[in-house]
């Protein structure tokens, strides 16, 4: 007979079954130790999905909040195995923008470049560098490719009234980056395998591919394969560009153009963003979707229970967000009710969910993502004992990427401000559809406005957010989400509930003072 790993833990169906009708969160929970480690932290692998079909390299997403996820930041979190989701406060146009820019930083192939001709101004192509950050511009006439312009053909300053066919670098001196189309392989990987290996050998930047004709078929970078080699994390769609997604509402009409004008911008899936989903309106938007986009994924939400998690599915959700109430700068539960503590419910939605696929034979199972309240990393770990993905706010507000203004304290301290999506600052600004606001006048507001602490550049604060997760299910003795999943729905990992004087007990206690190693609000 097999020994239990304790007999005073409980498997987590029975756990939550002793606390029924209790709201539980992460303190609440102490996660005993099932298995031997007999492995390194390092070797813990953190993939999973976010949606239904796409793969993530490290369980993560970034909330579509205003202080958060731009474009910046999306770029920056791409490179470290997950996406962000571009918030919808502002106009469609610049939201369109705030995607196209994601999607150009890291490209396999370029395709339809944007180009110059001959008798364009150098004035023209610094508008084009200052616009969109790309300096090296095939020149095409006639829908032949004729030349080359890149940043060190000329200056703004001295060169800007002079025409492109005085700068550039002329066809007849470009015979080394140039290869016909039909001369690369067929298969996409091989294709960009061969010329990147062609690039490489060239000694230049860029590598132009052209048709029979002469034309500008597409271009890869160098500086493409130097990006994909400082960040082999990083999450890319079939055309290696990085994967990004984008946030709409739950007013049908708007959201037909928003959505539609995303799509065409290359936005890998969509977040339906309301506050209390589980509703006809998010129904209506959902089906709407999934109808008219069925390509693309989209995210459902956000719900706490059971029901709400279900009816997504049954509506065409390719994800389900799970969270009411439990942001550091939300108020909902303050305001509203419908709110739930969010271990229990992110718990009770998944479990829900894994039951629903396999009676349906939903294939592959469509992912929790656990939105709120995550400010350690054991809370992380928690998250992810149920959930697929956990959705960062504030442990992302502060980076140098968000677009959140700097801010110092009396202290000296750097700070960065965090506003609620429910703040009546953010609401005015655009997020009124999220908590079905119509009129001002008389407006509740469900979110607030902070700050949180400096933590400085993405590419070093993520790595530690990783390594954290990596500790937690190492700490356990499993090698990835996959494994911690089947223990944790199959009995084997056992919960205990922990005690007020146990939590207290956990903490730091008993020093006059210390010093924090991670920048942790």
């Amino acid at each position: 007979m097999t020994k239990p790993v304790d007999p005073l833990g409980l498997p987590a169906e029975v756990f939550f079954e002793r606390f029924r009708g209790e709201s539980l969160t992460f303190d609440d929970l102490c996660i005993l130790q099932p298995r031997t480690i007999d492995f390194g932290v390092q070797e813990v692998d953190l993939s999973s999905r976010i949606t239904r079909n796409i793969l993530i390299n490290s369980p993560l997403v970034s909330s579509p909040m205003e202080d958060i996820s731009e474009y910046e930041l999306a770029i920056a979190v791409a490179l470290q195995g997950f996406p962000a989701v571009i918030h919808y406060n502002m106009t469609i146009e610049e939201q369109v923008e705030q995607v196209r820019k994601v999607k150009r930083f890291e490209n396999g192939f370029v395709k339809d470049p944007i180009t110059l001709g001959p008798s364009d101004t150098i004035a023209k192509a610094v508008e084009i560098r200052n616009q969109t950050g790309i300096s090296t511009l095939p020149i095409a006439d006639g829908g032949r490719l004729v030349g080359l312009l890149t940043k060190n053909d000329y200056s703004g300053r001295k060169h800007a009234e002079m025409t492109v066919a005085e700068r550039m670098v002329p066809l007849e001196g470009l015979g080394h980056q140039i290869v016909r189309d039909d001369e690369l392989p067929e298969e996409d990987t091989a294709r960009l395998s061969r010329a990147n290996d062609l690039l490489l050998e060239s000694h230049a930047g860029v590598l132009l591919i052209v048709n029979g004709s002469g034309a500008i078929e597409s271009l890869v970078t160098r500086t493409d394969i130097e990006k994909n080699e400082a960040f082999p994390d990083s999450i890319k769609d079939r055309h290696k560009s990085l994967v990004v997604g984008a946030a709409v509402t739950t007013s049908l009409g708007e959201t037909r153009e928003r959505a539609a004008a995303l799509v065409s911008a290359g936005v890998d899936f969509l977040c339906i963003d309301s506050s209390h989903g589980n509703s006809s309106h998010e129904k209506a938007a959902l089906e709407y979707l999934k109808a008219e986009h069925p390509d693309i994924d989209v995210i459902y939400g956000n719900v706490a229970t059971a029901g709400g998690a279900i009816r997504g599915i049954e509506w065409g959700a390719d994800a389900i967000r799970v969270g009411k109430g439990v942001g550091s700068i939300c108020s909902t539960s303050q305001v509203s009710l419908g709110t739930r503590s969010q271990i229990t419910a992110t718990y009770s939605c998944a479990r829900a969910v894994r039951e629903y696929c396999s009676e349906k034979g939903i294939e592959p199972r469509i992912p929790v993502i656990s939105d709120g309240g995550y400010a350690t990393f054991s809370a992380i770990g928690k998250g992810l004992l149920f959930a697929d993905a956990v959705m960062l706010g504030s442990m992302l507000a502060g980076t140098d990427e968000a677009p959140g203004a700097i801010i110092y304290d009396r202290q000296g301290r750097k700070l960065k401000s965090y506003k609620g999506m429910g703040s009546l600052e953010a609401v005015v600004r655009g997020s009124a559809a999220r908590y079905d606001v119509q009129n001002f006048d008389d407006y509740v507001a469900e979110g607030v406005v902070g700050t949180v602490r400096s933590k400085g550049p993405v590419s070093q604060w993520v790595p530690q957010i990783k390594t954290g997760i990596r500790k937690c299910l190492q700490s356990l003795g499993y090698r990835s989400l996959e494994e911690l999943h089947q223990a944790v729905f199959s009995g084997e990992i056992l919960i205990e509930r922990m005690s007020e004087a146990g939590k207290k007990e956990a903490g730091i206690h008993d020093l006059v003072e210390y010093r924090r190693d991670l920048p942790l609000d």
